[in-house]
């Protein structure tokens, strides 16, 4: 059993719409069943809510840009965040936004690589408000994370990392086409039969419908 199943795909139209399709597909491939089996509905809160054969799955979605992440996980709350890459002042806005650490961090890089810093530090604090069904509420952009000392990870990489004062993990990396993708859950894997994250590229097989 896999701690987190993550899809990313790039899409057009409706982003919502095809957000919820993916994630509908990703969660009947997941139990090997008809997506016609699967429902998502939205809390009061606009999380997202597997229902049907899926029911008591956990799930999250991000999207923007042209591209859609989901996240679904039987053992842990999730959190799913993606970005693409594009002109930002990283280190203004780590100054202005998140805890001191994190902007030394990110200064710490070569100018070149200061927006994709901000990013990665970005998208996991997404990823773990999501998880705990806060978003970033309540200083979510100051939540510590573990800052590596030898950054950036392999591209295609996802190192789970854990989450500083709380038993959550949290892995971020950098894929093709310039996105930055993070998925968290509130219970890192523990030793035992429960492998990692399974990544998966591009839209389901089936319809989701």
């Amino acid at each position: 059993m896999e701690w987190v199943v993550v899809r990313i795909a790039t899409i057009t139209g409706d982003p919502r719409g095809r957000a919820s399709e993916h994630l509908v597909g990703t969660a009947a491939d997941l139990l090997g069943v008809p997506a016609a089996d699967v429902g998502v509905a939205r809390d009061q809160t606009g999380r997202p809510r597997l229902t049907g054969a899926a029911r008591g799955l956990h799930a999250s979605i991000s999207h923007g840009r042209g591209v859609v992440a989901v996240a679904v996980s039987a053992v842990t709350p999730v959190g799913v965040d993606v970005e693409r890459e594009r002109a930002l002042p990283g280190a203004a806005l780590a100054r202005r936004w998140m805890a001191p650490a994190d902007a030394d961090w990110l200064t710490d890089q070569p100018g070149s690589l200061h927006t994709s810093a901000f990013l990665w530090l970005w998208t996991q604090k997404e990823a773990i408000g999501k998880a705990r069904g806060t978003g970033l509420r309540g200083g979510g952009l100051r939540q510590p994370l573990v800052l590596p000392t030898v950054w950036p990870d392999p591209p295609g990489s996802l190192p789970l990392r854990p989450v500083p004062g709380s038993r959550a993990g949290v892995a971020c990396g950098s894929l093709p086409e310039g996105l930055v993708l993070a998925v968290a859950g509130q219970d890192r894997p523990g030793q035992g039969d429960i492998a990692g994250i399974r990544l998966l590229i591009g839209p389901p097989e089936a319809p989701a419908s």
